[in-house]
């Protein structure tokens, strides 16, 4: 079967401020090793479709940075003029994809800042998610939920459709902590971790059923040349709606699968996550760049381009780069997005 991976390489840069930001969002940053988080990616991916099956969506202020860090021709990097959220990026690749590849191509869409290890188990369950998109699922990737996590969507399993996967129920979004801990209790609930497979004709006809304010403008765009539709997508794009891939389709279709993960997975989405990937010194302490601690336990003090010393603090997070100064409690680094959207609003 044809194949494609759509890396999702977007980002508006806030989860992990001040280090992340809209110039340099966290999937540009060495995190958790010494390549940056996209390198990384496409590292996993490579061996699976080759430089050739490599399909990348990004906004027109990242696009240079995305072609030197990838190292992939231009014409490999779709360019969205605006942000609008991972529905309008999936559409647009899957536009590109019918067009240019067919509509019986697999599309893998993976996003560029994710943490994945070990790579081979990537690898075999992508495999299973194929073989049921070839089947006309539309297929996520599942992760078994070790906490009571508020922070992710959910997905709900039925039936069992062997020997690839589950049919999914339905998909709850970030729920509360009681209900969270109802789902850890049940064991049919699974992370939702935005890692989708289908075959791109399958997509699009769902598109066209759930989002045709999108669908329908870049399907009259089909059979033009590249260089031509890139214009019109700056008139398109800022009309369509700022919707995730999840709102728009995926919690209204009908033939939705799920393959349970084996691999260890993060979405590094705050302070905490990555606290929890990075190692440690004896008192629970992650220290990057230029920092220094003291009495200070179960905390993470990252200083770039500036020095940072830390006394007296538990299970804190201090951040300090040229950009600004973070400090906030790990349990509240989920909120950062609700402390930049106040100061935008001052």
């Amino acid at each position: 079967m044809k194949k494609v991976a759509v890396i999702m390489a977007g980002g508006g840069g806030t989860r992990l401020w001040p280090l992340s930001t809209p110039a340099t969002p966290k999937h540009m940053l060495p995190l958790t090793s010494p390549h940056s988080m996209l390198r990384e990616t496409l590292n996993r991916i490579y061996p699976l479709v080759g430089e050739q099956g490599i399909l990348m969506v990004t906004t027109k202020d990242l696009a240079d940075e995305v072609v030197r860090e990838g190292k992939v021709p231009k014409e490999k990097v779709l360019v969205e003029p605006c942000r609008r959220n991972t529905a309008p990026a999936v559409a647009l690749s899957t536009m590109y994809v019918m067009d240019h590849m067919g509509g019986d191509t697999i599309m893998m869409v993976l996003p560029a800042d994710h943490h994945i290890e070990p790579p081979q188990a990537l690898a075999e369950c992508l495999d299973k998610a194929c073989r049921l998109a070839a089947q006309g699922w539309m297929v996520t990737m599942g992760i078994e939920p070790t906490r009571p996590e508020t922070g992710y969507g959910y997905l709900e399993t039925g039936e069992a459709l062997k020997p690839h996967g589950y049919r999914v129920v339905r998909f709850t979004e970030k729920p509360s902590l009681e209900r969270a801990r109802e789902f850890l209790k049940k064991g049919n609930f699974y992370w939702n971790s935005g890692i989708f497979v289908w075959q791109a004709s399958t997509l699009w006809r769902e598109l066209k059923k759930h989002l045709p304010q999108v669908a329908l403008p870049l399907e009259r765009l089909m059979g033009r040349p590249w260089e031509e539709i890139a214009p019109l997508l700056q008139d398109l794009y800022p009309a369509f709606p700022h919707i995730s891939i999840d709102y728009a389709v995926m919690e209204k279709a009908h033939r939705v699968a799920m393959v349970p993960a084996t691999f260890q997975w993060c979405d590094v989405g705050s302070w905490e996550a990555l606290w929890n990937l990075l190692e440690k010194d004896r008192q629970g302490n992650v220290l990057r760049g230029d920092s220094q601690v003291l009495e200070t336990e179960n905390s993470l003090v990252w200083g770039q381009g500036i020095t940072v010393k830390v006394l007296g603090l538990e299970n804190t997070v201090v951040v300090a780069t040229p950009q600004g100064v973070l400090v906030c409690s790990m349990e509240k680094s989920q909120e950062i997005k609700k402390l930049l959207a106040k100061g935008e609003r001052a």
